[in-house]
């Protein structure tokens, strides 16, 4: 997770494929920072076996984890031209999230090994997806 908790405090220029500029503005980044600081927080608490905390920080993941993927859909990926591949592993990272939140988004009683596993899959799914990002906005991998 060393490659989620950094910084995406910067601001990326890119180009539409009609050739407007496009600036991502600090809300995607700070939708990227919740995500990640969720996720550490989720990961501690099932960690330390607190089922009630866990509860709470699964469903507070689960809608910034929603919000992140809307916000990188709608707000910049949809307006960039990119390549085909990128944009399939950007809709399969989506896809990945979407059905974490599915599955879990709405649990009444947290089963802490499932939720954990899972935490752990989508998390090394969003890292794919951070550098991936990077790569496309800001010209750098992690």
């Amino acid at each position: 997770m060393e490659t989620a908790t950094r910084t995406t405090d910067r601001r990326a220029a890119a180009t539409t494929a009609e050739g407007d500029f496009i600036l991502t503005d600090q809300a995607f980044g700070d939708s990227r920072q919740r995500l990640i600081s969720y996720l550490v927080k989720l990961n501690r608490a099932l960690d330390d076996n607190l089922p009630d905390l866990s509860q709470a920080l699964l469903s507070r993941f689960c809608d910034a984890l929603v919000d992140y993927l809307s916000e990188g859909h709608f707000r910049v990926f949809q307006r960039l031209s990119l390549p085909a591949r990128s944009y399939a592993l950007i809709a399969a990272t989506t896809r990945a999230g979407m059905a974490f939140n599915d599955r879990y988004g709405l649990l009444t009683e947290i089963r802490v090994v499932e939720v954990k596993g899972a935490l752990e899959q989508v998390a090394r799914v969003l890292c794919a997806r951070f550098e991936l990002e990077d790569d496309l906005l800001y010209g750098k991998p992690c």
